[in-house]
């Protein structure tokens, strides 16, 4: 392998040069404080580079430094499960209590969720547990549930949604993934993963917490301290870049580690939805977010995508099996470039270059790039942008490309029922709305309300903001009938779908809120408490100030806190307990739901193991 200055490596030093400059000049434009990208042909790391400098020190980024890859992590635990699931020791189909025992939530359809709904987003789980995510004390070993998804949380914790009936993205349901593994090996997760996966695929330095491998160090944004996760499942997993390439390369030939159809069947869309549009639920894979369907390069047919991001880094692994190439990329947050169409500028570099040279670097003019849906060197086979991950709260992201059909493989013997992607047993089958003028009304995500207007056959959109104001959206409005659809521009599109009572608004495949005349009332309670606030009682503030603003005319709480991602959480009251709030989408990742505990005179709000003690 050729090194040079630690800053390129690879055995085609010239392609890593290449993308060394790639790296430098973007980092310079967008003030970025450090970034890496890596490539790993069949025959082992071909190239990696990095550009920037170290962030909590002014010296040079260098290749084997460490990156926080936030939920690319879900990709490292779902390949744990695999293997167990390989030596017979996990099912899929299984309910997870089967190997959590002792697990409960305040929900009794948490006896329903079988692993595979936990890496598919089908669980109804929701979101992330804000609290305690920062790994802040270490002691010998590194047990998933020391620090996180502790009974005390669990059991405060409401699905969003019926087990299997819909994927949505969320971050807990991962964290249970590795306890699984952890009450499976009798390990801590992190110690099994690196004796039994990363180890034995050369990848030493993944880790977790503040145990760096021997010789590396972890870069920073700028003035920063490295951050640390201890969401293990979910998103603390760091390594170097190259090593992550290296990881990855395990989807295309598995050299033994794990049974090669083990990891071909997390490559499967295997998502469930019970809308005809939300394709985006339907397309995720096992812990991957979906096929890779940007089509910016020729990966081939059965690429897949990952992304990750944590306040310091965003990150993304992009698998192609039919070209044999990982390609990984991780950087710094502090500059403003479009890292995902970066990687994927250099992996069309990549492929160019194997064309022209092979992957020793020696002319080859016989080698083709493979066009999409060629069959490769092992057998073929979504992406959103998530953080613990900082997702948009409306995931109105473009999806950047035309969805493709799924597409599926026979995974050896190797258990293939898979959660339904359909509408569930039992219910009504989802409407597509075809008059315009019922799209007006209120709307909720998880973290905002809406207010859409039909006038004249063109659709506009308002956000309600902090103190009751209402602020035109540009974004979401403009948008012209065409008879079928609210479109914008020439793929730009918003469709709404009724479903059980409920209407869903659609956009880039994803289902992000929905309206419904008959919310349950709010009882007696919620309405005495409108206009209060409440601080937070000790231990780490998650929301700061959080206050009852209003109660609006669909029995809808409107709750505002300081918390930048989570200004406005319209909830409603949970009609089988007047002192808990329950959530109103299905459709949306994010979690939050509050409940009342009164002693005396004094009224605590509370959300997971969180106190908020009311303002006098």
């Amino acid at each position: 392998m050729s090194i040079q200055d630690g800053r390129c490596s690879g055995s085609s030093l010239a392609l890593a040069e290449r993308i060394q400059e790639k790296l430098e000049r973007i980092v310079r434009e967008k003030k970025t404080t450090a970034a890496c990208a890596a490539v790993c042909g069949s025959e082992g790391l071909l190239a990696a580079a990095c550009a920037g400098t170290r962030g909590f020190d002014d010296s040079p980024a260098r290749v084997d430094d460490l990156y926080n890859v936030g939920s690319v992590s879900k990709i490292y635990v779902t390949a744990a499960v695999m293997k167990l699931v390989q030596e017979g020791r996990i099912s899929l189909d299984e309910p997870v209590r089967r190997y959590l025992p002792d697990w409960r939530m305040a929900d009794e359809r948490c006896g329903e969720i079988t692993v595979r709904m936990l890496l598919n987003h089908s669980s109804g789980i929701p979101g992330t547990n804000l609290h305690d995510h920062l790994d802040l004390e270490e002691e010998e070993e590194l047990y998933t549930g020391k620090y996180r998804n502790t009974p005390a949380y669990w059991q405060t914790v409401k699905l969003r949604a019926r087990p299997g009936s819909f994927s949505s993205y969320g971050n807990d349901g991962f964290d249970l993934v590795a306890e699984v593994v952890e009450a499976v090996t009798g390990k801590p997760y992190i110690r099994w993963l690196r004796e039994q996966i990363t180890g034995p695929a050369g990848a030493f330095s993944a880790g977790v917490g503040r145990r760096l491998a021997e010789g590396h160090v972890k870069v920073a944004c700028r003035g920063d301290e490295p951050e640390y996760y201890n969401c293990f499942g979910a998103g603390a997993i760091h390594t170097t870049v190259p090593e992550c390439a290296m990881f990855g390369s395990l989807f295309i030939d598995s050299r033994g580690v794990i049974g090669q159809a083990y990891l071909d069947e997390t490559r499967r869309p295997q998502g469930a939805t019970f809308l005809q549009g939300a394709y985006d639920a339907a397309d995720y894979c096992l812990g991957w977010d979906s096929l890779y369907n940007r089509n910016r390069i020729p990966l081939g047919e059965g690429a897949v995508i990952k992304s990750g991001g944590t306040e310091q880094f965003t990150s993304y692994l992009l698998v192609g099996p039919a070209c044999g190439l990982s390609l990984a990329i991780s950087a710094t947050n502090d500059g403003d470039a479009p890292w995902l169409e970066v990687l994927e500028d250099i992996g069309g570099e990549a492929l160019k270059f194997i064309e022209k040279n092979g992957e020793d670097g020696v002319e080859n003019q016989s080698s083709q790039t493979p066009e999409p849906g060629s069959s490769g060197k092992q057998s073929s086979q979504k992406q959103e942008s998530d953080s613990i991950e900082k997702q948009s709260t409306l995931g109105l992201e473009s999806s950047s490309g035309e969805n493709q059909s799924s597409q599926t493989s026979e995974s050896g013997n190797i258990e293939k029922q898979s959660v339904q992607a359909s509408e569930p047993t039992g219910t009504q089958k989802s409407t597509l709305l075809e008059v315009p003028g019922r799209y007006s009304g209120l709307a909720y995500g998880s973290t905002n309300v809406y207010r859409f207007t039909v006038q004249e056959e063109t659709l506009y959109m308002e956000i309600l903001k902090k103190g009751g104001a209402w602020q035109r959206e540009e974004g979401l409005s403009g948008f012209q009938w065409d008879g079928k659809a609210f479109v914008k521009g020439e793929h730009d599109r918003i469709t709404a779908e009724e479903y059980d009572g409920k209407v869903y608004y659609i956009r880039w495949g994803v289902a992000f809120c929905q309206k419904n005349a008959g919310y349950p009332s709010p009882g007696a309670l919620w309405p005495n408490l409108a206009g209060a606030c409440f601080t937070a009682e000790g231990g780490e503030d998650v929301f700061g100030r959080i206050c009852l603003e209003s109660i609006n005319e669909e029995n809808v709480l409107i709750f505002t806190t300081e918390h930048e991602e989570y200004p406005v959480v319209p909830l409603v009251c949970d009609s089988r307990n007047e002192k808990e709030t329950c959530l109103i989408s299905e459709t949306t990742r994010d979690g939050i739901i509050f409940r009342l505990e009164q002693e005396g005179d004094r009224t605590w709000l509370c959300t997971g193991t969180d106190r908020y003690v009311r303002e006098v």
